[in-house]
């Protein structure tokens, strides 16, 4: 694509030759080739511009500078805001595409992937060629593609918002997290609608505190990014955004006053009951999804469908056809009896929210396996061993993703909020066969923190490995032994 076509809207200077055609873009030196673009980054670990030079003898044919680089005889586009500027060019590479489709942006702590699993399946019976991008991974059509980070990154995530395009797909459900928002990964995007789920403790390690950790979620509710939003309104930030951004919005809740609401809930080993209030159109329904947390999830896609016309007997539809969301309350049974939960419950409100729910329908003991992520919030530690302590009978302390930090120094930290029974496995799947060994009929083991992730990250290396996979590789032994 011409050099002009991709700066087109976008305030820069250009020095050197402008009239180029750049072939491909990147912001990693590593994947610099001939006639590319190289985005030089500030910010996170390291300076782009220091690799520039790199890219250049990979074959780059321009960078995008937020300095002038001396002694670099290639076009120099000099910018302000390197990272929003690369949202832009990308989406302009790949010729608008995310423009011919309906965005709908979920932006929270907890709930975001359950959230774009169960809006998928609900637009697809209405009829709509659906996709998700998250945690997961992206799904388009059903199609499974694996991707490292929540929200891609720009030049990523427009490749595939055209691949999507080419696919037919109408609407994108799309998980937005803080860091997206913060790296302004989403410019240039406005979305359909933005949901809003819920905000608790996370990334204190990056954001500071709690106070600017909000101000970057609740920045992304303008007119800027997007038309209209579905809100919790039971939230304390949610309640913010109702009442202190202009844009049209539609809530939801439980105790708070709210647009789509349910009475008469319940919650039991065969799914969530309730009466839904969905703008004045009642309805009752009985999901095999579990915890009260869904009837949150379930109600917030209900009111995202209506605001697109979706009718009640389509939502109910798309929703009771969603029987699991990977390694989210993703649930086993021992050859014994013993229920054993896979969770990404990775926060002190997510590990309220589950272990709440299955000490409730838990006969016997509660035992939970978990531990925290290496180079990642410290504070949320103690806290996580503190919620741990409340709800549960014994724990098992292992390694989540210790990444570069000791691990006997992120297990010390929960050690400082834990108060039961527990011990020490750094080992992840012997903790996990510990856990299993000790379970009877009637108990519970929760191991929380990975869900579906498939590799630990270990002094700097991914290890491929899967909570879900090891459950049921221990679980099948245990049956073939018998």
């Amino acid at each position: 694509m011409h050099l002009t076509q991709l700066l087109n809207g976008i305030c820069c200077k250009v020095i050197g030759n402008a009239d180029i055609v750049i072939d491909s873009l990147c912001c990693k030196s590593s994947e610099a080739s001939p006639n590319c673009m190289f985005i030089c980054l500030c910010g996170g670990q390291a300076d782009g511009h220091e690799y520039a030079y790199k890219a250049v003898e990979s074959g780059a044919i321009a960078l995008v500078v937020e300095r002038i680089l001396p002694h670099i005889n290639v076009t120099q586009v000099i910018v302000s805001d390197s990272r929003a500027c690369m949202a832009l060019i990308a989406k302009h590479f790949y010729n608008n595409a995310v423009d011919k489709l309906r965005v709908i942006s979920v932006i929270g702590t907890n709930g975001k992937t359950s959230t774009t699993y169960l809006a998928s399946s609900v637009f697809a019976h209405a009829g709509y060629i659906t996709a998700i991008v998250g945690s997961n991974g992206i799904f388009i059509n059903g199609q499974h593609y694996i991707t490292s980070l929540t929200t891609p990154d720009p030049i990523e995530l427009h490749r595939y918002f055209a691949l999507m395009v080419d696919m037919g797909v109408k609407y994108v459900f799309i998980e937005v997290s803080a860091h997206a928002i913060y790296y302004k990964k989403m410019e240039g995007i406005i979305s359909t609608a933005t949901v809003f789920t819920n905000f608790s403790q996370d990334h204190l390690d990056f954001f500071g505190d709690m106070e600017h950790y909000a101000s970057v979620k609740k920045g992304y509710f303008t007119t800027a990014y997007t038309r209209i939003c579905v809100i919790n309104a039971d939230d304390a930030l949610g309640q913010k955004i109702i009442f202190e951004e202009k844009l049209p919005c539609i809530t939801y809740g439980l105790t708070c006053p709210a647009d789509v609401f349910a009475i008469n809930c319940a919650c039991d080993n065969d799914g969530i009951h309730y009466v839904i209030n969905l703008l004045d159109d009642v309805y009752k329904v009985d999901y095999n999804l579990q915890g009260q947390f869904n009837i949150y999830n379930t109600l917030c896609v209900s009111a995202l469908a209506r605001v697109f016309g979706i009718r009640m007997e389509q939502i109910y539809e798309g929703i009771l056809a969603v029987r699991r969301i990977e390694g989210r309350n993703e649930t086993f049974i021992a050859k014994n009896g013993a229920k054993v939960v896979v969770d990404f419950a990775h926060t002190p409100d997510g590990f309220v929210n589950i272990l709440e729910y299955l000490k409730s329908i838990t006969k016997g003991k509660l035992i939970v396996v978990f531990g925290c992520g290496g180079d990642r919030d410290r504070f949320k530690r103690p806290l996580m061993g503190k919620v741990v302590s409340t709800l549960a009978d014994y724990a098992i302390l292992t390694n989540d993703n210790p990444r570069q930090e000791p691990q006997d120094q992120i297990i010390n930290e929960i050690v400082c909020g834990l108060t039961i029974e527990h011990n020490i496995v750094y080992d992840r799947k012997s903790a996990i066969l510990q856990a299993l060994d000790m379970a009877n009929d009637g108990d519970t083991v929760a191991i929380l923190g990975k869900g579906a992730e498939s590799y630990q990250e270990i002094s700097g290396d991914k290890i491929p490995y899967s909570d879900i996979d090891t459950v049921q590789s221990l679980i099948s032994a245990d049956i073939n032994k018998g």
